[in-house]
């Protein structure tokens, strides 16, 4: 498992514009559930709660801060623990008091008996959905390196939280669930994805969209291989200029949504680049029949050449030719 790509993607989602008051309260919720700690200490003014985000990710704290600035107007205290013991690296820790209980109120982070609540909450509308996902990921998500057999893992207090979680993927992302399990591993539990294309979906769902483009693009890649393995009897020329032109037309999305991003392409255009993206090895007429509705070859052709021509005006010098 790659410290570095998960590193990577909280980096990525932890520079996202905070959401709606419903989105920032279901993140916040998903932070504190599962990388959150409650401590009460006692004393002549009685009992009191204190709520902890513990993280090794600057980001994620950097994140958590904010959340809780735009939510409750609070500036909550800001730790680092430098490395000792058996700690390798620094430990951010956010921390919540006294308005512990304002906020583990609000969040529903409490069970009746005062501890924090296993499961993911039922009010949960489609963009808090998504919200509540990022959430997960961020604090304690793990995500193998683009390359490397697909591995995504969101570590849970219990089994039940993991299936809670496994469940609110294959809502969010389309019925991917497929490739999702709950599982536990020694008293750890793991909501786990091992499908590629399920964790493109999840990392395209949450916001992280340049994770989501390496993601694919190596995988593209091993997809090409093994086609081009498969195909090593076929008509050689034929089968490089397939592979060009498909790498190509994959440069042109990527480049394209780097300078303009999905919402600077229009929507005719968008669903062909996406089809691209997530078809590979695909012919002009395959992903004409993958498109809702279904398209004939000369219009996937015309709307490629004209992701292209978009291309050339946003980022000149790239790839050209679509094939």
């Amino acid at each position: 498992m790659s410290g570095s790509f998960t590193e990577d993607v909280r980096q990525e989602l932890a520079r996202l514009p905070l959401g709606s008051a419903a989105e920032t309260r279901a993140e916040l919720a998903a932070l504190l559930r599962l990388a959150g700690s409650l401590t009460v200490t006692g004393g002549e003014s009685g009992m009191r709660r204190r709520l902890e985000v513990s993280t090794g990710s600057g980001a994620v704290a950097r994140r958590t801060f904010a959340l809780l600035q735009r939510r409750y107007g609070l500036r909550a205290q800001l730790l680092v623990r430098a490395p000792g013991g058996v700690r390798r690296r620094s430990t951010y820790v956010v921390r919540v008091e006294p308005e512990a209980d304002e906020v583990a109120g609000d969040l529903g982070l409490l069970d009746a008996r005062g501890r924090l609540r296993d499961g993911v909450p039922d009010d949960l509308d489609d963009a808090a959905a998504l919200a509540y996902l990022r959430g997960a990921v961020l604090a304690s998500g793990s995500i193998s390196d683009p390359g490397r057999d697909p591995h995504l893992e969101i570590a849970t207090r219990s089994g039940a939280t993991a299936t809670a979680l496994a469940a609110l993927v294959d809502r969010c992302t389309g019925g991917s669930a497929r490739a999702v399990e709950a599982s536990a591993d020694r008293e750890r539990h793991r909501m786990v994805m091992k499908s590629g294309a399920a964790i493109e979906d999840l990392l395209a769902s949450v916001g992280a969209t340049v994770a989501f483009l390496r993601w694919g693009e190596r995988r593209l890649r091993r997809q090409l291989r093994g086609d081009a393995n498969r195909l090593a009897n076929a008509d050689a020329a034929n089968l490089r200029r397939t592979i060009d032109a498909a790498g190509t037309q994959v440069r042109v999305v990527e480049e394209l949504v780097d300078a303009v991003g999905w919402d600077g392409i229009e929507p005719e255009l968008r669903v062909v680049a996406l089809a691209r993206l997530a078809n590979p090895g695909a012919s002009l007429q395959e992903l004409g029949q993958l498109l809702d509705p279904p398209v004939g070859k000369s219009v996937v052709h015309r709307r490629l050449r004209r992701l292209e021509a978009r291309h050339a005006e946003v980022a000149p010098g790239g790839p050209s030719t679509v094939g």
